[in-house]
C-alpha cells in the first residue's frame, strides 16, 4: 500500500486536534469530573509526530468503562493495548483514519490517584499538565468491558509503540536507522504471535501501514544514497 506524505510529515496541528476530540468524547460521561492533558502537548513542544498523553478522572472502574465505550462511539479505533502497570480501559488507542505516530495513551484514575501524579509525578518525573475539562462528576452506568484485552495484546501493542517511537527519533533527526530496522523486526514477530481475532482490534491494519512506512522511509534512505 502507498503511504500518502501526511502520514509520514504530519501537520503539527493534527495532535492538539486529536486530544481536542478525546476530550470532547471523555466529557460525555457524567462519571467524568476531568480531562488532563499531559506530555508534550501541555508543555507546547509537540510536533507533527508527537503522541497524545491524557488523563481521565472518574470515581470507579464503572466510570472508566463508560467513558472509554463513549470514547470508542465517536472515535473507532482499529487497535488497542493495554497498559504494563494499569487495567483496562487504560491503554494506547490507536484512531482509524490517523497517522501510527497518534496513539491516544489514556488513562483511567480516581480524584485522588489524579492528585498524586500532579504533586509526585509520574515514574519519579514531575509533569506538566494541562486540563481540557473540569466539572464535577455525576454517577457512572453499569459496566461496559467489551474492549478488555488479553495478554495476546500485549506484546504486540508494546512492539508497535516501540517501532513508532524509533521512528519518531530517526524523523526528528535524534535516532539511528538501525533501532527502526529491529524494531520492525519485533512487530512482525509480535504480529505473527497473535492469535486470529485479537480482542484489541484489527491488527493487519496497523501492520501493514507500519510496513508501508517503514518501506517508504527506506526507499527514501535508498534514492539518497544512505543505504539500508
Amino acid at each position: 500500500m502507498d503511504i500518502p506524505d501526511e502520514l509520514i510529515h504530519p501537520y503539527a496541528s493534527t495532535p492538539p486536534r486529536i486530544a481536542l476530540d478525546v476530550a470532547d468524547a471523555l466529557a460525555r460521561c457524567h462519571a467524568v469530573s476531568r480531562v488532563t492533558l499531559f506530555g508534550s502537548l501541555a508543555t507546547g513542544t509537540h510536533d507533527g509526530w508527537s503522541d497524545i498523553d491524557v488523563m481521565c478522572v472518574t470515581p470507579s472502574p464503572a466510570g472508566a468503562w463508560e467513558a472509554a465505550r463513549l470514547l470508542r462511539d465517536a472515535m473507532p479505533f482499529r487497535w488497542y493495548g493495554p497498559f504494563s502497570g494499569m487495567p483496562s480501559p487504560s491503554g494506547r488507542y490507536w484512531p482509524y483514519g490517523e497517522a501510527l505516530f497518534h496513539s491516544v495513551d489514556l488513562s483511567f484514575r480516581t480524584a485522588e490517584a489524579h492528585a498524586r501524579v500532579l504533586s509526585e509525578g509520574l515514574r519519579g518525573r514531575p509533569v506538566t499538565t494541562r486540563d481540557l475539562h473540569l466539572r464535577e462528576p455525576g454517577p457512572a452506568s453499569g459496566r461496559d468491558d467489551t474492549i478488555l484485552s488479553g495478554r495476546w495484546e500485549y506484546p504486540f501493542t508494546t512492539a508497535l509503540n516501540g517501532m513508532m517511537t524509533a521512528i519518531r527519533m530517526y524523523m526528528r533527526s535524534r535516532g539511528e536507522w538501525g533501532p527502526v530496522s529491529a524494531t520492525m523486526e519485533v512487530l512482525e514477530a509480535e504480529a505473527r504471535a497473535l492469535p486470529h481475532q485479537p480482542n484489541g482490534g484489527r491488527p493487519q491494519d496497523v501492520l501493514d501501514e507500519a510496513r508501508s512506512l517503514y518501506r517508504r522511509l527506506l526507499m527514501d534512505r535508498l534514492q539518497a544514497g544512505v543505504g539500508s
